[in-house]
């Protein structure tokens, strides 16, 4: 689409584009523009906008909100100065602005300000005081009372000691009751999530020991603490409970426990809690620690509602009630900006309090390109704290990614072909791609890489090496598993905790030389393996870069002393590809949201959306991915 510099101009004052140019959204999302055009609600000046806006025309003599900068955003507009400006506290938790009634001020307060909410009685917006400082980097000369200065003062002086907590490579605070010590990074997350106030998201690269930080938080004010964890890494939690405090620790189930109710921590996992929550209400915790967070991305979801509670179902899932909350993961972000909302509202409803606000300033939803990334990595600062293995562990050796491509014959290209075109023939039939249809391709796929596999394993076993292959399939797995015998460690996620550790206990001992894991229920929470294993294997790619990251990472942590290679398996001129390429888009994406961004992607669909547009373009047919869930 060819668009008129005009449109560049033009910047909407409502809506979830609300501080973005035309240009920007024809861009972006050119189907909102066509929605715009035969919307009859719309006031008529802005569909014809948006028509002309898609036919590349002229749109400056419409009437219009504009800016003289070409622009995509309010946040490149100058400061507004004005003396007519008031500011004003509420209470300890709200502050309120009087301003006169102007187009551009308005929407560039409404846009930037979250939980922004108009008082009909007072004629005034209230805001969470917590975005004071903000409203004073927006407006010049504004009227206010000493005490709200004050209050700016303390905000902006608290964030800037946790700026400084964060940047320090070692600290001097003391940590109690200890019976190891931490690396030094270690105990400056801890006094982190101290200065913090004990709510806090520690979003540290795996392997970095998240689980020592907050058993040291936990240890340090002798907190009583209840861990919400993955069923295969509870015993791991145990261990390094007992490892680092000496002490027991209480394990819940869906319909037992084993331990004292007396201990200071307890430990479930998050199928438990979904499945026989009720047990939650009685008890009375100070600290809730949920390791792996991401399992609660999307609020909807039973384990989610039953550890943050819902607001509609107050009765039936309250929620978990405690003072001091410590979410883990490496990987916050699995693809888009809102999946990290849930756990930023329950960390700080103050900061993160409406949804659509957040959705409207962030994007990344329903195929909508994430926007202000830099700005959501810098509001994230108060109760987000992340490091990177570079950054800490300047003697970790590197990781390398490497992908080892395998040539199909003839024969086999033909049959690939084949299943290819059914797939394709069916989600035509269908009129709506579906992922279920993939299994029985990538499983052809996989089976023609095992020779090549074989080969590897056999190489190390020659040399007296393990190997960790993973795979989203376990047939292959179940395959080497019998093939080697003794010589391979099977883990899978219908196995129960003891086998898991039987599993992982083997490699690490060094009695098992391959280990055959499921990408999901292995490529995460398990420690040791780096002392054995320093070449990781994937069979297939899965749909979130996130996935494989923490599966390489069971290897790439502390205590691991040569150069981590990590191998992906790939068909060469297959599905394969595209795959991979996607998943190198999509990290950068999450990367940009966790560490940082200065650039914001043009777009963001879902991992199989873009997957099928890739498909699409070999057939040089369309097929639409309107009702494709993201």
């Amino acid at each position: 689409m060819e668009l008129h510099k005009s449109a560049e101009h033009v910047i909407f004052t409502w809506g979830r584009f609300k501080g973005h140019s035309l240009a920007h959204v024809a861009r972006s999302v050119p189907s909102y523009l066509e929605w715009m055009s035969g919307q009859e609600g719309l006031p008529e000046v802005w569909r014809i906008a948006a028509a002309k806006t898609m036919l590349g025309e002229d749109v400056s003599e419409l009437d219009l909100p504009r800016t003289n900068n070409i622009s995509v955003s309010y946040k490149d507009l100058p400061t507004q100065s004005t003396d007519k400006v008031e500011v004003l506290l509420v209470d300890n938790k709200t502050a309120a602005i009087i301003m006169p009634y102007d187009k551009v001020m308005l929407a560039k307060f409404k846009y930037e300000i979250d939980g922004r909410k108009w008082n009909n009685d007072e004629k005034h917006w209230e805001f969470p005081v917590v975005h004071l400082p903000k409203v004073f980097k927006l407006f010049t000369n504004i009227k206010c009372e000493p005490k709200v200065l004050k209050k700016v003062e303390e905000l902006t002086s608290r964030r800037q000691e946790l700026d400084d907590i964060r940047s320090q490579e070692d600290t001097d605070f003391k940590i109690k009751g200890m019976k190891l010590n931490l690396y030094p990074y270690q105990k400056v997350g801890v006094q982190f999530v101290d200065r913090a106030g004990g709510r806090c998201l520690i979003a540290d690269a795996p392997g970095l020991g998240k689980t020592v930080q907050a058993v040291a938080y936990a240890q340090h004010h002798n907190l009583k603490t209840l861990i919400v964890c993955p069923l295969s890494v509870v015993v791991n939690w145990q261990r390094e409970i007992k490892k680092f405090t000496g002490k027991e620790s209480t394990v819940w189930d869906s319909k037992y426990y084993d331990g004292e109710l007396k201990n200071q921590f307890h430990i479930t996992h998050y199928d438990a809690v979904a499945k026989n929550n009720h047990w939650l209400r009685d008890q009375k915790f100070d600290l809730l620690v949920c390791d792996e967070a991401t399992f609660l991305k999307n609020r909807q979801t039973i384990r989610a509602k039953s550890i943050l509670g819902s607001w509609k179902e107050r009765r039936k899932y309250p929620g978990v009630k405690t003072k001091y909350t410590i979410f883990l993961t490496g990987t916050p972000v699995m693809s888009r900006p809102i999946e990290a909302f849930s756990l930023l509202n329950f960390l700080d409803k103050e900061r993160f309090n409406n949804f659509y606000h957040f959705v409207e300033r962030y994007g990344g939803w329903k195929g909508e390109a994430p926007r202000n990334l830099q700005d959501l990595h810098d509001r994230t600062k108060d109760v987000v704290i992340r490091r990177k293995k570079s950054e800490v562990l300047k003697e970790l050796p590197n990781k390398q990614r490497n992908d080892l491509y395998v040539e199909l014959t003839k024969d086999e290209k033909k049959e690939y072909q084949e299943l290819l075109n059914e797939i394709f023939g069916k989600w035509k039939m269908m009129g709506k791609p579906s992922v279920t249809h993939m299994p029985k391709l990538q499983g052809f796929l996989i089976q023609k890489k095992m020779p090549r596999v074989m080969e590897m394993i056999e190489e190390f076993l020659d040399n007296d090496r393990s190997i960790l292959i993973f795979s989203n399939y376990l047939e292959p797995l179940r395959f080497l598993t019998e093939h080697y015998g003794d010589k391979a460690a099977l883990l899978t996620g219908d196995m129960n905790k003891n086998q898991r550790q039987e599993s992982i206990d083997r490699l690490v001992a060094g009695k098992a030389k391959i280990g055959c894991f499921s990408l999901l229920a292995a490529g995460m929470g398990i420690d040791g393996l780096q002392k054995q294993i320093d070449t990781v294997v994937f069979l297939n790619c899965d749909w979130v870069p996130a996935n494989h990251e923490q599966a390489e990472d069971r290897t790439h942590r502390i205590g691991q002393t040569n150069q981590v290679q990590v191998y992906y398996m790939l068909c060469a001129d297959t599905i394969d590809e595209y795959m991979r390429d996607i998943l190198k888009e999509k990290q950068k994406v999450a990367d940009l949201v966790v560490d940082g961004a200065l650039v914001t992607p043009e777009r963001s669909k879902s991992y199989f959306k873009e997957f099928v547009s890739k498909i699409s373009q070999v057939y040089k047919e369309d097929i639409s991915t309107k009702n494709v869930d993201d």
